[in-house]
């Protein structure tokens, strides 16, 4: 042995490497080929490339840790968490989305999950059922997972959700998601080298990837990590020679796809449009990501607060002190956790607002929209405030238009 020292390594690889974010820890359901080495209906977790290629090393997987390493991976950084369950490959989009199997890889993640995907890889002789454009399995799917994600919303630890658009068809067919109210639901149409689960991966991949008040198809992220050589379309048609018509019907239609960037080689997002009415406060991924972390850290602030004793008024009211200190307190949560997420105030804190048993009278509309015709003041009798909590997104320059013209001057 040498005498005692120090020893200096250099590692390598370290270049451009993202932390992985909380706000990106993502899950997904897999009809797989084959039984990865968890086994089917066990639901793991892996971080990083090498992890996905061990996870799923039998021979049949090969496209499934194509759609994750050049797919999720591909956009999120190595360490962003994955949890992972899987299914026989006759297994239907839906089945994956019922509660008694996406809650195993759900609860593996300790309601930490806030995006997650439903992907499939069917047998060669599957022959998809295509009703309103894409496999009749895909809408099924929305309408479970669009329950499973209430059920978690009501318990504090919302997500969104991505649904592979299976065996799409075209624009033309396809369902119109704008009058539906399935906020917390995405559908890629687009395939990547024909797999629309690759294109689905990505699409996740990418929000995990940029700040959850992002859109995914933000030209400044700069162009999607697909390989010049990959094949991108949307159903049959190469995405290069698709018509503006056909992508603006699928926006219309509230479907997420691919577009060319036209100020960089390569492709990006068209939008990230949500399945609902286009004029729901949450009609897109980031407002939806945005309200969810806000929702979460509500929770965690009020319940600290639950059964605690406080200073009423006569009548039973809260008292103006205890009222004050909790809504600074929410103010402050948020302010602190989601700054960069929200619009600012003046003073260059998070445009955030929390009232706290505000005037019926003054805020009747707030009332109403919460569905509460007469609010009971009375703490001793009932044993409930109401709380109020306004938040200011950040905008998007979604359309920019430039009126060119000639002067004889220019001041």
């Amino acid at each position: 042995m040498s005498r005692p020292g120090v020893e200096i390594f250099l590692t390598n690889g370290g270049l451009g490497i993202q932390p992985a974010s909380d706000f990106g820890v993502s899950a997904v359901l897999i009809a797989s080929p084959v039984a990865p080495v968890a086994g089917y209906g066990t639901a793991f977790m892996v971080k990083t490339k090498t992890q996905v290629a061990t996870a799923f090393a039998q021979v049949g997987n090969e496209d499934v840790v194509k759609a994750i390493n050049e797919g999720f991976y591909a956009a999120a950084p190595e360490g962003t968490k994955l949890y992972v369950l899987c299914m026989a490959a006759a297994t239907t989009l839906t089945t994956l989305g019922a509660a008694a199997n996406a809650n195993k890889v759900l609860s593996l993640g300790a309601g930490t999950v806030r995006l997650l995907a439903a992907i499939k890889f069917p047998d060669e002789e599957y022959e998809p059922t295509v009703t309103d454009g894409f496999d009749q399995d895909v809408h099924t799917a929305v309408t479970a997972l669009q329950t499973l994600s209430a059920t978690w919303f009501d318990d504090n630890k919302p997500f969104r959700y991505f649904v592979e658009g299976f065996a799409f068809a075209d624009p033309a067919t396809a369902k119109n998601y704008a009058t539906s109210l399935n906020r917390n639901g995405f559908i890629v149409a687009a395939n990547i080298d024909g797999s629309t689960a690759r294109a689905t991966m990505l699409a996740m991949g990418a929000a995990a990837a940029v700040e959850p008040q992002r859109n995914i198809g933000r030209i400044k992220n700069g162009s999607l990590p697909i390989p010049e050589t990959s094949n991108v379309k949307i159903g049959a048609i190469a995405v290069d020679a698709i018509s503006g018509a056909d992508l603006d019907t699928l926006f219309e239609k509230r479907y997420i796809s691919i577009e060319k960037n036209k100020s960089a080689s390569g492709y990006v997002f068209t939008y990230d449009c949500a399945l609902c009415d286009p004029t729901d406060d949450y009609n897109n991924l980031r407002f939806g990501r945005v309200i969810d972390n806000a929702t979460r850290i509500a929770f965690v602030t009020y319940y600290r607060e639950l059964k605690d004793d406080v200073e009423v008024f006569a009548g039973g009211r809260l008292s103006t002190v205890a009222e004050k200190a909790l809504e600074i307190g929410i103010e402050q949560a948020i302010d602190d956790g989601m700054r960069n997420q929200l619009s600012k105030k003046t003073d260059g804190s998070a445009a955030v607002e929390c009232l706290i048993n505000p005037d019926p009278a003054q805020y009747a509309l707030l009332y109403e929209q919460a569905d509460i015709e007469q609010p009971n003041f009375n703490l001793l009798q009932t044993g409930t405030i109401y709380v109020f909590i306004r938040l200011l997104p950040k905008g998007s320059l979604d359309y920019i238009n430039l009126y060119l013209g000639y002067s004889p001057t220019v001041e």
